[in-house]
């Protein structure tokens, strides 16, 4: 514990180092987030929705067109399109999202390792514009601070909000995966990332095994034990929220008729929540939690 309450006194404070470095991000770029505000409980995060790449770093950072724009490994595919149906869907919802593209900086990532030099898929493949001539640790703080943090403090700000509102926060951090990785393929449709096991993940994963729509397995395809760079433990702490991720097959949301589809499915995701009999801790600050409510998941599904 002690590791991840550095990491977020870092959090609050490096963003404040931006003293004597070039500015990033220009007039004509993106801002690094994009926010709608809602009247209910509910929260959705989508960190890796975005492509984009600030005008001031090579084109796709230097990668091909042909592999950047359809790479997962660059963007939750289809996630973006997914958040503008579930616009429409869930009117009253708040959302938030990044828009620079996860090989730029990874928002769910520990803020030391933000920064892909290598692909996580493809043998022998790197990212140009990641590699220590171009991205020295001054351009890593650049894209921290300008990208990064503002994201992150963002989200801190926008469940503090909630809270005043609703004494309370469902929080759901969305995600897509690929059908295959590394050649091989993927047994889930719908999975979840959590690193322990709470009234909400409790909740909602209870759901996910009863329905037959989409074959769900609990902590797939990624398991945040296993990988200490996610930041699902960080965004936990940080905002004294209960971290649930929601993991979705990409080819399961890639034309409308499919994401029509899955925003009905998450419309009875959020009902289950809604009148659930534990709703009163499924919505309270994790801190509130008593520690025989929920356990440590380690490397356990």
């Amino acid at each position: 514990m002690q590791e991840h309450s550095e990491d977020k006194t870092s959090i609050n404070t490096e963003f404040e180092e931006k003293r004597g470095l070039t500015s990033l991000l220009k007039a004509n770029d993106p801002p690094p987030f994009s926010l709608k505000t809602g009247e209910s409980i509910l929260a959705f995060t989508g960190p890796h929705n975005g492509l984009a790449v600030p005008k001031a770093l090579p084109d796709c950072l230097g990668m091909e067109h042909t592999w950047f724009d359809k790479a997962h490994e660059a963007q939750d595919l289809h996630m973006e399109s997914l958040f503008d149906h579930m616009q429409q869907r869930f009117p009253d919802a708040s959302f938030i999202a990044g828009n620079y593209s996860r090989l730029v900086t990874d928002l769910n990532r520990e803020p030391n390792n933000t920064v892909a030099y290598n692909s996580s898929e493809y043998d022998n493949l790197i990212i140009n514009a990641n590699q220590s001539d171009l991205c020295c640790e001054e351009e890593e703080k650049r894209r921290l601070q300008e990208i990064y943090y503002p994201y992150h403090n963002a989200k801190t700000q926008l469940f503090s909000q909630i809270r005043e509102m609703h004494q309370g926060v469902i929080a759901l951090d969305m995600h897509s995966f690929s059908p295959t990785w590394q050649g091989q393929d993927r047994k889930p449709e719908i999975g979840t990332i959590r690193t322990e096991k709470t009234p909400l993940s409790r909740a909602l994963e209870s759901f996910l095994r009863e329905q037959d729509e989409y074959r769900f397995i609990s902590g797939e395809p990624y398991r945040a034990a296993e990988h200490p760079i996610n930041a699902s433990r960080m965004i936990s702490q940080r905002n004294d929220i209960q971290y649930l991720g929601l993991e979705i097959r990409n080819d399961l949301i890639n034309t409308p008729e499919k994401r029509e589809k899955m925003c009905n499915f998450l419309e009875k995701c959020v009902e289950h929540l809604n009148v659930h009999p534990d709703y009163d801790a499924i919505i309270a600050n994790r801190s509130e939690i008593s520690d025989n409510t929920f356990k440590q998941e380690m490397s356990v599904g």
